[in-house]
């Protein structure tokens, strides 16, 4: 299935309302996987819903408070009694609201900002375990995402590996596992932004078969400075 069928056949509302047939619904999901729009069109759709239900539910209801002789029949059109449907749908018209100005434009930003090319600054780490007290430097706005290419050396015969950010402090910012298949390349590391600038080391660690840190394969110093904004010419 792709993108131009799934529009077609509303596959996002109907997998959400569980109406797919059994072989729509698995060429619908394995076409998810590959499609940021078709998850997007999920996620919001499940977010929508989740909200909804919360706003169709009655505090009395929820309690389980209300008193024997002020209970009536339950049902669909019960929520069009006037006590529970102005209040209802006056949630709801906010969940809605919510939905179309916060919450779809947000993700849908996002998912245009992944699509746009854009140039990373980078400190290759690429031999750095080698280069003694000469660490690489890097120039990164605070906050601003960059590139950490690195080499772990493939004569370590370890099952996998982890690979640790630690800060000017000396506190782990972030880690990522790493598998044994994947060092006999570079690895192009795209590390979150931070909010300090100073001396950062990445540690790559070997891994015993239970997952549990055997020994340092390699220490890969760098040097954080936060770029300077342009001024605005006058």
């Amino acid at each position: 299935m792709d993108h131009s069928e799934a529009s077609r056949l509303m596959a996002s509302e109907k997998y959400l309302l569980d109406e797919l047939p059994p072989d729509a619904l698995e060429a619908f999901e394995e076409h998810l996987f590959g499609c940021p729009e078709c998850a997007l069109d999920v996620r919001a759709g499940s977010l929508f819903l989740e909200q909804s239900k919360l706003a169709l539910v009655s505090p009395a209801a929820a309690t389980g408070r209300v008193p024997a002789e002020v209970r009536e029949p339950s049902g669909w059109f019960a929520w069009w009694r006037p006590a529970f449907a102005i209040p209802a749908m006056a949630v709801l018209l906010l969940v809605i609201g919510y939905q179309n100005f916060v919450t779809y434009p947000a993700l849908k930003g996002a998912l245009a900002e992944n699509k746009v090319p854009s140039i990373l600054p980078a400190a290759s780490l690429v031999g750095a375990v080698t280069r003694g007290s000469n660490p690489s430097s890097i120039a990164v706005h605070p906050g601003e995402s960059f590139l950490l290419p690195l080499d772990i050396p493939s004569q370590n015969a370890f099952q996998s590996y982890v690979v640790e950010l630690h800060n000017p402090a000396g506190g782990v910012e972030w880690s990522l596992p790493v598998s044994a298949e994947a060092i006999k390349n570079t690895l192009p590391i795209r590390a979150p932004g931070v909010d300090k600038a100073g001396r950062y080391e990445l540690i790559v660690f070997g891994l015993s078969a239970q997952g549990e840190k055997v020994s340092e394969v390699g220490r890969y110093p760098f040097e954080l400075q936060f770029a300077m904004a342009a001024n605005p010419q006058p």
